[in-house]
C-alpha cells in the first residue's frame, strides 16, 4: 500500500514539474510579428492624444548556451497627434529612416529558464533604440515555478523589481498553455521612474495621505505550446497603464497607455547574421533613461485643427 501511495505521489510531482519556460532551440531562428503602441492623454474619447506605434518583425536565435540574438526586421514607426480614436496614425518616415541603421544591428542577451540576464549591444546603438529591444525582452521574462500554478513573487522587469502575480493553466487536450501575470507597479522595490520639470513644486503631505498621485499596473497574457525542452510562445499580449492625478479629482487623471503584441509566425533555419561590431555590456532588462534631448509628446485638450496647433 505504501508503495502504491509513493508511486502515485511521484507521478503527481512529475506531472506538476513540466517545464513551461520559453525555449529557443539551437540552429533555428524564430520569427515573430511585433506591434507596440504608446499613447498619452486623458482617458475620455473625443479629446486629443499623442503617441507612437512601432510595427516590425522580430527574429530570435541562439548563438551559444544561454546566449541569444534579437533582431528587428523592417521596423516602421508611426506617430499620433489628434482626437482619439477617430484620427489615424501617420507614418513617421524621417524618424524610421534616421533609426534604420541602429535597428538593423541585432542585440545579444542572456536567457535561461525564462529569465533575461545581461544585455549586450554595440555602442552605436543608442539607449532609445535599446529600450525598444528591452520592451520585447520584457515580454520574454517569465519566472515559472514547476510545482505551482498560482503564486506571487517580486519580479525584475523593464519597470523595476515589482510584485507580480502568476496564474498558469494547462490544456493538455489542445496542447496549449495559458499563462496570465499581473504586475503591480505601485509595489516595486526598484521602480524605474524620473521626475523632471518639478524644480519649483512643493510636496503636499495631505495629498500623499489621500492616495498616490501616480498609479500603474500591467497585465500579460500568453498562449504557449509545449515543446521538447520547454514551451514555445505562440502569442503574447501586454497592456500597461499609468495614471497621474495630481489633485485626486474624479475622472481627471492623465494617463499613459502602452500595448504590445508578439505573435509567432514561423521557424527558419537561416541564422541571424552578426555584423563585425564589438558588443559591450549595456545593462539588463531594466529601462535606461537616454541622454538625448527628445521632443516630448504634448496633448492638446481642446482643438479645432490638431495639425495646425
Amino acid at each position: 500500500m505504501r508503495a502504491v501511495v509513493l508511486a502515485l505521489t511521484l507521478a503527481l510531482v512529475a506531472s506538476q514539474s513540466v517545464n513551461f519556460a520559453p525555449d529557443f532551440a539551437a540552429s533555428k531562428t524564430y520569427v515573430y510579428k511585433y506591434e507596440a503602441l504608446l499613447l498619452g492623454g486623458l482617458p475620455e474619447e473625443g479629446l486629443a492624444r499623442a503617441g507612437v506605434k512601432v510595427i516590425s518583425k522580430v527574429l530570435i536565435s541562439a548563438v551559444a548556451e544561454n546566449t541569444y540574438l534579437l533582431k528587428l526586421v523592417n521596423p516602421e514607426i508611426f506617430e499620433y497627434s489628434g482626437v482619439w480614436p477617430k484620427d489615424p496614425f501617420v507614418p513617421a518616415a524621417k524618424l524610421t529612416s534616421a533609426l534604420a541603421a541602429q535597428f538593423s544591428i541585432p542585440i545579444k542577451f542572456e536567457y535561461a529558464k525564462g529569465v533575461v540576464g545581461k544585455v549586450f549591444a554595440p555602442t552605436a546603438v543608442s539607449e532609445t533604440v535599446l529600450n525598444v529591444h528591452r520592451g520585447i525582452l520584457n515580454i520574454l521574462q517569465l519566472n515559472i515555478k514547476k510545482t505551482q500554478n498560482v503564486y506571487e513573487l517580486q519580479e525584475a522587469g523593464a519597470q523595476g523589481v515589482c510584485k507580480t502575480h502568476y496564474v498558469i493553466r494547462e490544456d493538455a487536450k489542445a496542447e496549449r498553455i495559458h499563462l496570465t501575470k499581473s504586475k503591480d507597479l505601485n509595489n516595486c522595490q526598484q521602480r524605474i521612474m524620473k521626475d523632471f520639470g518639478l524644480a519649483y513644486t512643493e510636496k503636499c503631505v495631505e495629498c500623499r495621505q489621500r492616495g498616490e498621485a501616480l498609479m500603474g499596473a500591467a497585465t500579460y497574457n500568453y498562449l504557449m505550446k509545449p515543446v521538447d525542452n520547454g514551451a514555445l510562445i505562440l502569442e503574447a499580449t501586454v497592456t500597461e497603464l499609468h495614471q497621474f492625478t495630481p489633485f485626486n479629482e474624479m475622472s481627471g487623471a492623465a494617463q499613459m497607455e502602452a500595448k504590445q503584441m508578439l505573435t509567432f509566425v514561423e521557424i527558419k533555419k537561416d541564422p541571424i547574421i552578426v555584423p563585425d561590431n564589438n558588443y559591450v555590456h549595456r545593462g539588463s532588462i531594466r529601462y535606461e533613461f537616454a541622454t538625448e534631448i527628445l521632443q516630448m509628446p504634448i496633448q492638446l485638450l481642446k482643438i479645432s485643427n490638431a495639425r495646425a496647433q
